[in-house]
């Protein structure tokens, strides 16, 4: 026989908006215990706090956060000022962190070939998507080759052995660790300037020591690349070019 539960009350629930060096919409909840600052990619600045909070707290507590708030609008506004490259010749396309010239020519065996700084798509049908299709799986496939090697040589400095090493296109993140000890990857990574592909894998790969964010962590990673906050902060700039170089008008 179960027991009765008594039904909580629903929070109640106030937004408003402060207009400070930016405006500021104010999210209060009477539920909420802790307060919150949000930046998102349209560059709508959101605090979520507790009922009991004041406009005052909250304007010394927005002062205290100014830089933070500047930076994320700086992140978005390099995002939004990233232009994709195009399907066609003379379009640059970046390959490990190189401006390539695209050169599409018409041929009876199709594929793609790195000549010096040119990457030559060969193809029997002219089409965007099949042209689209054939530079995802040239990537690709280099990618899988750098991935491996990078993650043999680190695993092996790190003394680590990843159960599985996975290429995947991740949405929102760029790899991952698992308790069973398998890593993955954004392939996608491969058009990063190298330094930046190899954090990357250090990442992953130190998480098989700590499971975590810790301190140790970060010293880890630290110890096979010193300059790792330079190859975070690439990663976040152009982490829209990364994600949508490849996409389709379907994705």
């Amino acid at each position: 026989m179960g027991f009765l539960t008594k039904r909580q009350k629903p929070p109640v629930v106030e937004e408003s908006m402060l207009h400070f060096k930016w405006p500021v919409v104010i999210h209060r909840s009477s539920r909420r215990r802790t307060m919150e600052l949000r930046v998102t990619r349209d560059n709508t600045i959101r605090v979520l706090c507790p009922a009991s909070v004041t406009d005052q707290q909250i304007e010394h507590w927005i002062q205290s956060k100014s830089s933070w708030i500047d930076a994320k609008l700086l992140v978005n506004s390099k995002r939004q000022s990233i232009v994709l490259p195009k399907l066609q010749t003379g379009a640059y396309w970046w390959y490990r962190g190189q401006n390539l010239t695209l050169k599409i020519e018409q041929s009876k065996h199709s594929g793609v070939e790195l000549i010096e700084d040119a990457l030559v798509v060969g193809s029997a049908g002219a089409g965007q998507q099949t042209i689209l299709q054939l530079l995802r799986s040239w990537y690709f496939d280099q990618a899988h080759g750098r991935f491996l090697q990078r993650a043999t040589l680190f695993a092996d400095r790190l003394s680590v052995k990843p159960a599985r090493i996975e290429l995947k296109p991740y949405r929102a993140m760029w790899g991952r660790c698992n308790s069973r000890g398998e890593v993955a990857y954004d392939w996608r990574v491969i058009v990063a300037p190298d330094r930046v592909l190899d954090y990357l894998v250090i990442h992953e790969l130190c998480h098989l020591k700590h499971f975590d964010h810790s301190r140790s962590f970060w010293s880890l990673v630290e110890s096979q690349q010193p300059e790792y906050r330079d190859s975070r902060v690439w990663l976040t700039e152009h982490a829209t070019l990364v994600k949508s170089m490849f996409l389709d008008g379907s994705e």
